[in-house]
């Protein structure tokens, strides 16, 4: 059984043991999230070449060791080799180290979903590590009704907050029953007509 959670993985140091197919999707997405991505991999990743130039990684460009682990706040492991996982699972253990090993359940700590991004929106999906295949469908329905306007529809409510919090500073319940006549109001339909300002005024 796996609790599911958001990482904020802003300015935190993160350890991507690399060589597998997916090392150069996997490394920009942790980029993107933010985290500060140290990559220890002997092979040839041209799609990173700019990220290390642009001083964005820092990448060893030889095999594992323990100590690379050494203060890194969790660890993604997707070697050319997949024996190396359970050194790599060993190590982290060690250290504490939360290790996600790509397509091998048995030497996660954590998994990674399938997931679907419009905006501050995130559609994670996840079968528990049994069918990721199967995930990754469901994204992709999901992705067909969770659409670009989503994006816009959250721009639009997140400017709302502070309005909300300075209604209702103390009151928890108002403040919830609040937010939901804003989600339940025809916003977001005015919004997937393109019509922002009349979606603003209906919230």
């Amino acid at each position: 059984m796996f609790f599911p959670v958001m990482l904020n993985l802003q300015g935190k140091p993160v350890l991507f043991v690399g060589g597998g197919p997916e090392t150069a999707l996997k490394v920009e997405r942790l980029v993107q999230a933010g985290a500060q991505v140290v990559l220890v991999s002997p092979f040839s990743h041209p799609e990173l070449e700019k990220l290390a130039e642009q001083g964005s990684i820092t990448w060893y460009r030889r095999g594992f060791l323990p100590s690379d682990l050494e203060g890194v706040w969790l660890c993604v492991a997707h070697p050319a080799g997949r024996w190396i996982n359970a050194l790599v699972a060993q190590a982290a253990q060690a250290r504490r180290v939360w290790l996600n090993a790509v397509d091998d359940p048995a030497h996660c700590d954590f998994i990674l979903p399938a997931v679907h991004r419009q905006g501050d929106l995130i559609l994670a999906v996840s079968t528990s590590g049994a069918a990721p295949a199967l995930g990754v469908r469901i994204k992709e329905r999901l992705a067909g009704e969770y659409g670009p306007a989503y994006a816009t529809y959250l721009e639009l409510l997140r400017s709302f907050r502070p309005l909300v919090q300075q209604a209702y500073p103390h009151d928890f319940e108002a403040r919830k029953a609040a937010w939901y006549r804003l989600v339940d109001s025809a916003a977001l339909d005015l919004v997937m007509l393109g019509e922002l300002e009349r979606a603003k005024a209906a919230l």
